[in-house]
């Protein structure tokens, strides 16, 4: 992955400097005003209304603050607690409940979708669980003018899983099963169905009590718009003259596992370290989930370029320009850009929201991982 020079502009300044300048250490030979500077940098030269980040070193949350505003009707200002809907960070949330039936013997990853869920339709070439979590099973990604005239099925409620699914389930595959690899949240949202089919528990209250709250997750929960939410923040477009406006809402039920869920950097950070703990699941099955699942063969659909990355369960496994490997991912909603980054091996946890577009949360996020990764 590349970065430009002003992403790494920062330099670690020596414990010398810092005790001479009364800044406290929050890292590896980082200080607390050293992170917040460059957030600011960020914030300013991307025009966002806010940035929070959070980082874990050894086990522990080191660093956990916000610059700029996470909403602007009352100019509420940026904290490590605020709350966005992390987009497609929800995909990795969904996939660590998801392993834990794995890992209970519930769910085979090998078996066909049928098997859980029988009201999806039968496909010409079968569709497995790891085909889903690993972006290969053909099933379309979102598309334009799916959602209706003006796109007012975006603000129904489904009541029920198996009915969000009707949207889409009956259209024709866009290739065969494992031959490819094309981006799919419709087909991450079937961890959903799944779910619920194993555990006969409504999907929301499994991943309550069996992830969010054995994390320590708190402030973690699905995006229900009727809901009241401390802490909620806002995400921003932009008008035609370049102001900000409200970043267009919709009711996520249709999407929980792969775009709908709630939560902050604070808890994206202590998800990480439930899975480095072994608290959510045994090593094992992490080695599994974080394994390259696919053929290096395997291009992107309509693409003769390799991917930019190894594709875990759920989780991307990009490579840093020191050569250390780690799962992460990113999500995009309502205006808002999320990212979590997992360096388990050099005990490195980052996570980074922003609450406006365009925004590359990936490189900036690894950015600020490379501030406390040091040599590790």
């Amino acid at each position: 992955m590349r970065h430009s020079t002003k992403a790494f502009s920062l330099k670690f300044i020596t414990i010398g400097i810092l005790v001479a300048c009364q800044t406290p250490l929050i890292g590896q030979e980082v200080a607390r005003d050293q992170v917040i500077d460059y957030m600011e940098q960020l914030r300013v030269d991307h025009d966002l209304p806010g940035i929070s980040v959070a980082v874990a070193v050894d086990g522990k949350i080191v660093f956990s603050e916000g610059v700029g505003y996470a909403e602007l009707d009352n100019r509420t200002p940026a904290t490590g607690r605020t709350v966005h809907n992390i987009g497609s960070v929800s995909k990795v949330f969904a996939v660590v409940g998801l392993m834990q039936l794995v890992e209970a013997g519930s769910i085979d990853l090998d078996a066909t979708l049928q098997q859980y869920m029988s009201y999806y339709p039968e496909q010409p070439s079968p569709i497995t669980i790891r085909h889903i979590l690993t972006h290969t099973s053909g099933i379309r990604h979102y598309r334009s003018g799916e959602f209706g005239p003006y796109g007012l099925l975006r603000f129904r409620h489904y009541d029920s899983f198996e009915e969000a699914t009707r949207l889409w389930r009956d259209d024709p595959l866009v290739y065969d099963p494992g031959t490819a690899w094309m981006y799919s949240s419709h087909a991450h949202n079937l961890q959903h169905g799944i779910v619920e089919s194993v555990t006969n528990e409504k999907y929301e209250e499994y991943l309550k009590y069996n992830v969010f709250e054995p994390a320590g997750m708190m402030a973690t929960q699905f995006d229900v718009p009727a809901r009241v939410v401390n802490n909620r923040g806002k995400g921003y477009v932009r008008d035609e003259n370049g102001q900000f406006i409200n970043a267009p809402n919709e009711d996520p039920s249709y999407k929980y596992a792969g775009g709908g869920i709630l939560s902050n950097v604070e808890d994206m950070v202590r998800l990480a370290l439930a899975i480095n703990n072994g608290i959510l699941l045994e090593p094992s099955t992490v080695s599994e989930m974080h394994r390259p699942q696919i053929d290096p063969s395997i291009k992107e659909y309509g693409s003769d370029t390799p991917l930019g990355h190894e594709q875990g369960l759920a989780w991307f496994i990009r490579t840093d320009q020191a050569g250390r490997r780690y799962p992460n991912h990113t999500g995009t909603v309502k205006g808002t850009r999320s990212f979590i980054a997992n360096f388990a091996k050099q005990g490195v946890v980052v996570a980074l929201q922003v609450n406006s577009l365009p925004f590359d949360s990936a490189r900036y996020g690894e950015a600020i991982a490379q501030m406390f990764l040091g040599n590790r």
